[in-house]
């Protein structure tokens, strides 16, 4: 899949925005505060109807104005038009110039996986994120996955409130034990899957296999040794038992990522598990992913920098932003290109 262009009105600073895109590589630079991290949020919108920013709310409409719009023109088998417009109280979609009804017709231009220092810091937060993070990969290559998920969390948070109330879960402690054996099988398969590619993606952009993903689970097929732990008496008045108690753990040469890997290594962590998930989404799907790269310098070397580039350009349509690519192994390396490869857009005030 490739979006041709992008065009947009009232995103955060920019005010309007009209740019064709390379298929292979496009890089947005400017100084910082200018809008760089706003024409991807307006990709990413566009494409999947919400943000990439931890804080999104109606913030993404500009100050002082009251909608935006956003148009892409995307190629996949054929060329698509997708428009959406939203005010702070309604959302509207069009494809080919027909109002969808329904935001799952949107899916089959879902295809993107994004990184930005907006995002939760993977590496650092709880268990529970890192979870919801891989299970939202999983929601894409894994069919009826999303829905179990839902059903799941819903007997969850039945059962959790008949706990804190003294009363009995017995009517709902079959459900959520078939739910959750359900949710352990297909997310034990869907790990070891990108487990797998992760190595490979690792090995292919390093040379070497330094970084772990280790899942920790206490999961079981058997009904009844199931709801034996579901039943052992605590005093959280908690559910301690099934699939949302998961952890994974993240090494590095055999030590915990979080404690002992430097900004640039947990940077580079988290640039081969985004490229493993585009790997994925292309094998799973058929298509290839359109990747976006925030502030893709920042605490990365040089030496780094390229193997990712190397790694991704003429492999994904990549859209990266940078404050400058002045004077540094990229701007060397674009120059050695024979064919226009890379585009390059400045923001100036001149943009906003």
């Amino acid at each position: 899949m490739i979006l041709e262009e992008i065009s947009f009105l009232n995103v955060r600073k920019l005010e309007h925005f009209h740019k064709k895109l390379s298929e292979n590589t496009t890089i947005i630079t400017g100084k910082n505060g200018k809008g760089k991290t706003s024409i991807l949020e307006a990709i990413f919108f566009l494409l999947t109807t919400k943000s990439f920013r931890k804080k999104y709310n109606q913030s993404i409409i500009k100050e002082t104005k009251d909608f935006l719009q956003i148009k892409g023109i995307v190629t996949k088998e054929k060329t698509t038009t997708i428009k959406t417009t939203y005010s702070r109280k309604q959302k509207k979609i069009k494809i080919n110039d027909t109002i969808i009804k329904k935001t799952s017709e949107l899916l089959p231009y879902c295809n993107i996986v994004s990184a930005s220092p907006e995002e939760v810091d993977l590496i650092e937060t709880h268990r529970g994120e890192k979870i919801k993070y891989f299970d939202r990969i999983c929601f894409k290559t894994t069919e009826g996955y999303v829905e179990e998920i839902n059903k799941y969390n819903k007997l969850l948070k039945i059962r959790n409130k008949l706990l804190e109330e003294n009363q009995s879960t017995a009517a709902w402690d079959n459900q959520i034990v078939e739910a959750g054996i359900k949710i352990w099988k297909k997310r034990s398969v869907f790990l070891k899957e990108i487990i797998e590619q992760f190595k490979k993606t690792e090995k292919e952009i390093t040379e070497k296999n330094n970084y772990e993903i280790e899942y920790k689970s206490k999961k079981t097929k058997d009904k009844n040794e199931y709801l034996k732990e579901l039943n052992k008496k605590n005093t959280l008045k908690k559910t301690i038992f099934g699939p949302h108690k998961d952890n994974l753990v993240f090494k590095q040469k055999g030590s915990h990522l979080q404690d002992t890997g430097s900004q640039g290594e947990k940077k580079l962590f988290k640039y081969i598990l985004k490229l493993t998930e585009a790997e994925l989404l292309r094998t799973e799907n058929k298509t290839n992913p359109i990747i976006l790269l925030d502030d893709f310098f920042a605490k990365l070397d040089d030496e780094n920098i390229m193997k990712i580039f190397t790694f991704f350009h003429r492999k994904f349509q990549t859209i990266i932003t940078t404050t400058t690519i002045k004077d540094t192994a990229m701007e060397k390396k674009i120059k050695t290109f024979q064919e226009n490869s890379v585009s390059i857009i400045e923001i100036n005030d001149q943009t906003i």
